[in-house]
């Protein structure tokens, strides 16, 4: 996702700069790490020698470079996308949308960004926006309708800017216009979670688990399954903007495990961080966060990729229902209300309970031939059940990072699409460069066609977009340019070239992926 935004700033700044090799071995790298055959044949069997050790350094090799890489990419695309201006104050900032939609949402200054003495945060037309300094040094504001694939300009300033009443935050509850939600004292489960405009409960009180609920599985055995034990919570954003609660415990299989729950004043997003400190288990066991919804009747929708899936439904028979992969969000709705959750971490999840703990040589009767017919999922976030290739422990902090969005109405594809997205590509806090305009960018004349990349052409002389038809419906789509000035739309593929002209409508077919090539008038950009 990171290269993702790297590519866009690149392609709508100064595309002469890309460094196309550098983004070349990035991939290469994402993609050598998820290839699993990179382990050692005994890693398990004899996780200790040389030859296995040497193995695992090979293989984390590719996810480390490609972290430093992504990120590498993105400060250059950053630095790349203007020149800098010496007239500009050194307090004026540029928030970046890397997605093909106005947004609103949550924007961090980085702590090097802000100096002691700053207080607030004013807009381009000198208006107090409601800012906090968050316990990490950072600060905090709304940006609002920043433009798709642009950027809107802010102002640090020593003035404080207050919110009013805002959210409150009060002992092991929270409370935002929006959002009202309590943390068990006990467990530290979400055991609510409510909207102000609904009476409804998101939290299924009969479910075995609430939300964000630790359980650990050492063996197969399910039904033996560990919880954490007690917690202490403690305010660490006390508002009015953001609330951040921080729950802490002992958990089995773990030296701690450190929760964090945010809710933001504006916003209808809960944000949660799960920081697993794991020893050395070489036993088989698991790790799982539980999740009861309570959507009376709720249908399952997966986002896979270039597609969505719902368990049993969309299935081939002899398929896997004991857990499945997802790419950016579930959602569980009916007609009349649901939920979108973003597992940003851990893409494998249970449906209705943990039934993902087979070991060896599993008998046909092991496996599910249906998914069960439930609104509880479980992130299947950490296990060592495999016998070749994969580590036989997985010791020391991993971050879990969810997002929840309840939500009134049955299931909207656009706005879950759009949730996913804008879950795993933040807004982009930058110190300002170039005018104060919104710069170039495009967007889609329909809500349910994602423009999921927009990448410069290998050759460097184009603009790669890649849309896709997320409702499962066709669509016909134009596209509204900004900035720039197209002098031809032909369709592409993966190679990039130039193929058939198009015109100004283009037809995206349902969960089909269109790729445009757009050729651009030099100087006019």
């Amino acid at each position: 996702e990171r290269l993702v935004q790297a590519e866009a700033l690149f392609a709508l700044g100064d595309r002469q700069r890309r460094p196309a090799a550098r983004f070349e071995d990035a991939w290469k790298n994402v993609l050598l790490y998820s290839e699993h055959t990179w382990g050692a044949h005994n890693s398990i069997s004899e996780p200790d020698i040389p030859f296995v050790l040497d193995q695992w350094r090979v293989k984390q090799g590719f996810a480390l470079d490609a972290d430093r890489q992504s990120r590498e990419l993105l400060e250059a695309a950053i630095v790349a996308r203007a020149s800098t201006d010496a007239s500009l104050p050194s307090e004026a900032i540029d928030v970046l949308n890397t997605t093909g939609w106005e947004r609103t949402d949550l924007a961090i200054v980085p702590a090097h960004l802000a100096r002691t003495e700053v207080r607030g945060v004013v807009d381009g037309r000198g208006r107090r926006v409601p800012a906090q300094k968050l316990a990490s040094g950072e600060w905090a504001f709304i940006a609002r309708a920043v433009p798709a694939f642009g950027r809107s300009r802010y102002t640090l300033v020593s003035q404080e800017t207050r919110l009013g009443r805002g959210l409150l935050v009060e002992g092991t509850t929270m409370r935002s216009s929006r959002l009202a939600l309590e943390v068990d004292a006990r467990t530290g489960a979400i055991r609510s979670l409510r909207r102000s405009d609904a009476a409804a409960e998101w939290v299924d009180p009969a479910a075995a688990v609430a939300l964000n609920d630790y359980r650990y599985v050492l063996g197969t055995n399910a039904s033996g399954a560990m919880a954490n034990g007690p917690v202490s919570v403690t305010v660490v954003d006390p508002g009015p903007l953001v609330g951040t609660l921080r729950i802490e415990s002992e958990a089995p299989g773990c030296v701690r495990l450190i929760r964090q729950v945010r809710l933001v004043e504006g916003l209808d997003r809960v944000d949660l961080a799960n920081e697993v400190d794991r020893r050395p288990v070489r036993e088989k066991d698991s790790v799982h966060f539980g999740y009861g919804f309570q959507v009376p009747g709720g249908q399952i929708r997966m986002e896979t990729p270039w597609g969505v899936v719902r368990p049993n439904r969309d299935q081939l028979p002899g398929s896997c229902r004991n857990w499945f992969t997802v790419q950016r969000w579930v959602d569980v709705s009916n007609t009349d209300l649901g939920i979108t959750w973003a597992p940003l971490d851990a893409p494998l999840v249970e449906v209705g309970g943990m039934t993902a703990n087979l070991l060896g040589a599993v008998g046909l009767e092991e496996w599910l031939t249906q998914a069960m017919e439930s609104t509880t999922l479980y992130s299947w976030a950490q296990n060592n059940h495999w016998f070749t290739n994969y580590k036989a422990d997985q010791p020391g902090v991993t971050r879990f990072r969810y997002a929840l969005r309840p939500h009134l109405g049955g299931y909207s594809a656009a706005d879950c699409a759009r949730f996913g997205v804008e879950s795993s590509r933040p807004l982009l806090v930058v110190r300002a460069r170039g005018a104060a305009e919104a710069g170039a960018g495009v967007e889609l004349s329909r809500d349910d066609v994602l423009l999921e990349t927009l990448k410069t052409s290998e050759d460097g002389k184009a603009i790669i977009l890649r849309l896709f038809g997320v409702s499962g419906v066709d669509r016909d789509v134009r596209l509204k340019w900004r900035g720039l000035k197209p002098i031809s739309l032909t369709l592409t593929d993966l190679s990039e070239r130039p193929g058939a002209p198009l015109g100004s409508r283009l037809h995206v077919p349902a969960f089909g992926m269109v790729c445009v090539r757009a050729e651009i008038e030099p100087g006019k950009e």
